[in-house]
């Protein structure tokens, strides 16, 4: 019984001692967590001052720090970081950053508000804008999409202020790859671009319903390209600096064909048309023309090959019809002018001058073998004697 009560003694002791030692180890804790964990000041290495929550005598938690060029800085910082949500204020130009902050960089989701009032939300990646966000532009334009080293790039749509809107395509701050335009007036683009400027193949069209489809430098419709006017008639050939230069065919809604050289938009060259009723011209062209020398044949057979001013026989040429007559030498106007030779059918010819597409003067008839048969005078195709 002695030993026993000895035993519980020294039992009850050591529970007391136990309990004393925990409490002490409680207060320690506490004592330590209180150090670690204040409100205070600390001086950075470049002069900034921060004041707020603090662990370990360092700034952690939530304060505001004063840059020596008096910006700003308050929110969250860990481990003498920016980090968390916060704001910073660029007191000089007025410019501010409000978001997400990691390791004392703009990082994650956050806005920024330029001297220049534009201002972008949206994603960040090592102070730059990087990921998707939003610019909206002072002037009233706004861009949505995405960004690569604080500039467009990849896929995004710019609205500008007074409707117009692009949607496509970016790299390095300009419009560049496949995109489409829509302007407010309603004309419309879609193809690709480079260096802001339609380049490459891409579709335009007019407001009125024509449409080109082809090449495009420097946003101008240049080499090869199709243009489809609202009336139904198609250009198909080459463009230079956009206009309708070079080898060419034009198709007439009414079935008539040119194929040939064009020059600045005109049939200029060398050139032919063809008629739907069968007629073919085929030659020189000038402001859309005949003009030089070219051959005419028509659906009856008749035929003039000589020059041409104006798309009429000018100059020296050679008439023949379907019945056999043949006429060789100067016209004018259309008409022949000046000294010619008719031969009909028989072989007889007919040599003098012509006035208005008329004899006129002293004629000499020969037969087919040369030999002169007579002398005779005309007055405006009118046998005088």
């Amino acid at each position: 019984m002695k030993y026993y009560i000895i035993y519980l003694i020294l039992i009850l002791f050591s529970l007391t001692q136990n309990n004393i030692s925990a409490q002490g180890n409680k207060g320690r804790i506490a004592s330590l967590f209180a150090i670690r964990t204040t409100i205070g000041t600390y001086t950075f290495k470049d002069g900034s001052v921060y004041n707020g929550e603090m662990k370990w005598g360092k700034p952690n938690g939530k304060g505001k720090t004063v840059f020596k060029n008096n910006d700003t800085y308050e929110g969250y910082y860990k481990k003498s970081n920016r980090e968390g949500f916060g704001i910073y204020v660029f007191t000089d130009s007025g410019e501010k950053y409000e978001g997400m902050w990691f390791k004392d960089q703009i990082q994650g989701k956050g806005t920024f508000y330029f001297s220049n009032k534009n201002y972008y939300t949206g994603m960040w990646d090592e102070n730059s804008r990087e990921g998707k966000g939003t610019m909206y532009y002072h002037n009233g334009d706004v861009y949505v999409g995405e960004w690569k080293n604080g500039k467009r790039e990849g896929e995004g749509t710019y609205i500008w202020k007074n409707g117009d809107k692009y949607e496509g395509a970016w790299h390095n701050d300009k419009k560049e790859g496949q995109g489409a335009i829509v302007w407010i007036d309603g004309f419309r683009y879609n193809g690709t671009w480079k260096n802001d400027v339609r380049s490459g193949r891409g579709t335009y069209k007019y407001v009125n319903g024509d449409v080109y489809v082809g090449e495009w430098v420097d946003d101008v419709q240049h080499g090869q390209g199709i243009y489809t006017f609202s009336t139904g008639d198609r250009y198909e050939g080459t463009y230079l600096r956009g206009r309708r230069t070079g080898a060419g065919t034009f198709y007439h809604v009414n079935g008539n064909k040119y194929v040939g050289n064009f020059d600045n938009g005109e049939q200029e060259g060398k050139g032919t048309f063809i008629w739907k009723s069968g007629d073919v011209y085929e030659g020189n062209w000038k402001n859309n023309m005949f003009s030089g020398k070219g051959t005419y044949k028509w659906k009856n057979g008749n035929t003039y090959a000589g020059e041409w001013k104006n798309s009429e026989p000018d100059g020296k040429g050679v008439l023949i019809l379907n019945n056999g007559d043949k006429y060789d030498g100067e016209f004018a106007n259309g008409l022949k002018e000046g000294h010619g030779i008719e031969t009909i059918k028989d072989g007889n010819r007919f040599e003098g001058t012509f006035k208005k597409g008329k004899r006129d003067g002293i004629f000499t008839e020969t037969d087919r073998y040369g030999k002169v048969i007579r002398k005779i005078t005309y007055h405006m195709g009118i046998l005088i004697k």
